[in-house]
């Protein structure tokens, strides 16, 4: 059997037979699935007072009532309706009073020296879609006007994150260059303490380096200003090599295993931000694992998919979109404790959309946590688009 839904409706009206006559007619006049339930209020006092411990669907709203008149009285029932459709009942003369009414917020108004069955359903049923669309199109604004606030910030962000970056750059390749003399004895050998100071600056700096030119990275593939210089890279041999490299400049010991398959095809793509798209992987596993980094790559249709997996606690369930928004640092349990600017993993999604790729989270992962990124691979025609 198929339950009625219940539509609530208030009618403010000082006409006892009119309230009686409007209930039989609502429900006479509604749909099959529908039941109307009318309540009555006869003053505009009352009336108020029974929107405001009511929850109604629309309320049908007399303009001459004991207490208020015309106009007045829409205008005191707006305000306390809180957005629920009125529709106004008018006499005979006062059609233009109903029109000025709607100017006011009214949903429609109805003529009581006219009123029939199919109309009083109609205007009632219409308000009630009006207003509930209306609503929906207020929130859609409302959430429109908070992404563009967001943007606007998120603007001012990269802009003034571009600008210190440029300006810190100088400075930071005269302490970089000043640190690595002390460190090679330019100025005089150094003692055990000298050279332990020297050696954390020197680990800072990089650090602060690597940051820096995050920031800058990130800066120039967003606005759209990096040029992509694309040629047909061995994948092997350089996934083979970044990989080593990143093994051996890692300060705490992890196993790092390199699996990929026989006859591995060649990639279209930029080999620097090739490099800087797995090497960012990287570090983000490496600061999360408990002592596993496992690097794969597999020819897959047209593209190459080269997979950085984990043995961490992972990343929260539902936030796999979330983890390449620039700015985003998600706390992924023990670590390194590292806090970079949040801009790795959005630098990898930049670098492999202008590649003609993609990068994803696998969220099917058991343990830890999975990324992939796929390049296309170098063809004939992959050749021909990057000239």
């Amino acid at each position: 059997m198929t339950s009625l839904k219940r539509v609530s409706a208030l009618i403010i009206d000082d006409d006892p037979e009119a309230v009686l006559l409007m209930g039989m007619r609502l429900n006479e006049a509604c749909a099959a699935d529908q039941r109307f339930v009318l309540e009555g209020a006869e003053t505009l006092h009352a009336g108020l007072a029974e929107i405001a411990r009511g929850d109604y669907d629309v309320i049908l709203l007399d303009l001459t009532l004991p207490d208020s008149r015309g106009l007045d009285t829409v205008k005191a029932v707006i305000p306390k309706a809180g957005g629920i459709p009125i529709v106004v009942l008018t006499a005979l003369e006062d059609e233009a009073v109903g029109l000025e009414a709607i100017a006011l917020g009214a949903q429609d108004f109805l003529n009581k020296d006219r009123l029939n069955m199919t109309l009083l359903g109609r205007a009632v049923r219409f308000a009630i879609e009006r207003s509930a669309l209306m609503r929906e199109l207020r929130e859609l604004e409302k959430l429109r006007a908070e992404v563009r606030e967001r943007r606007k910030t998120d603007q001012f962000k990269d802009r003034l994150l571009g600008a210190v970056s440029h300006e810190l750059r100088s400075p930071l390749t005269v302490a970089q260059a000043a640190v690595a003399n002390l460190a090679e004895g330019l100025v005089g050998p150094l003692t055990a303490g000298q050279a332990e100071l020297v050696d954390m600056a020197s680990r800072n700096l990089d650090r602060l380096g690597r940051l820096v030119m995050n920031a800058l990275d990130y800066s120039r593939l967003d606005s759209g200003r990096a040029s992509l210089e694309f040629r047909r890279v061995d994948a092997r041999r350089l996934i083979t090599e970044l990989a080593s490299d990143w093994k051996r400049s890692r300060p705490k010991p992890l196993r790092v295993e390199v699996e990929m398959e026989e006859g591995l095809p060649p990639v279209r793509a930029d080999v620097d931000h090739f490099a800087q798209l797995l090497s960012n992987l990287l570090d983000n596993a490496g600061r999360h694992a408990a002592g596993r980094v496992r690097v794969s790559a597999r020819g897959e249709g047209g593209m190459v998919r080269v997979t950085v997996e984990d043995d961490g606690p992972g990343v929260p369930s539902g936030r796999a979109e979330e983890i390449f928004a620039p700015y985003m640092q998600l706390v992924r349990g023990k670590g390194e404790g590292y806090k970079g600017t949040g801009l790795g993993l959005a630098i990898c999604r930049e670098i492999a959309a202008l590649s003609g790729g993609r990068i994803w989270l696998d969220e099917a992962a058991e343990q830890g946590a999975r990324f992939h990124f796929e390049l296309p691979r170098w063809t004939a025609a992959t050749a021909a688009a990057a000239k």
